[in-house]
């Protein structure tokens, strides 16, 4: 199976149709979706599970398929949070490469914007 196979099937297994009950339930649980590449010899559950709970996230759903023959794992993430930026850069920081990630957009994205404007029109002074 190719990255992009691997990464279309966990994508649509997140996006699958639920009745009313299940998506509330759904929601509550899933918020985002980030799937790694990590080299086989390099992988270790528990470093992965100790980044994501650092940052105050649980992983709620992990899928791991070989590629290359073996080589490298593809990881995928379904966390109970919905922003994953301070998580993007302790894997970036930890050396693992985020290939995907899906996150919900809303107060910290809100916020972001906020923060950004604000630094431009300091910039503009």
């Amino acid at each position: 199976m190719s990255n992009k196979e691997f990464i279309r099937e966990q994508v649509e297994k997140f996006n699958l149709s639920f009745t009313p009950e299940q998506f509330t339930e759904l929601s509550r649980a899933e918020n985002s979706l980030v799937i790694l590449e990590v080299p086989s010899k390099d992988y270790t559950l528990t470093e992965i599970a100790r980044i994501v709970e650092s940052n105050n996230a649980h992983i709620t759903i992990l899928n791991v398929q070989p590629i290359s023959g073996g080589e490298f794992f593809l990881v995928s993430l379904k966390l109970d949070t919905s922003d994953v930026t301070a998580l993007l850069r302790s894997f970036e920081l930890f050396n693992y490469n985020v290939i995907y990630y899906f996150m919900k957009e809303g107060e910290v994205t809100d916020t972001q914007k906020e923060r950004l404007e604000e630094l431009i029109y300091y910039l503009e002074m």
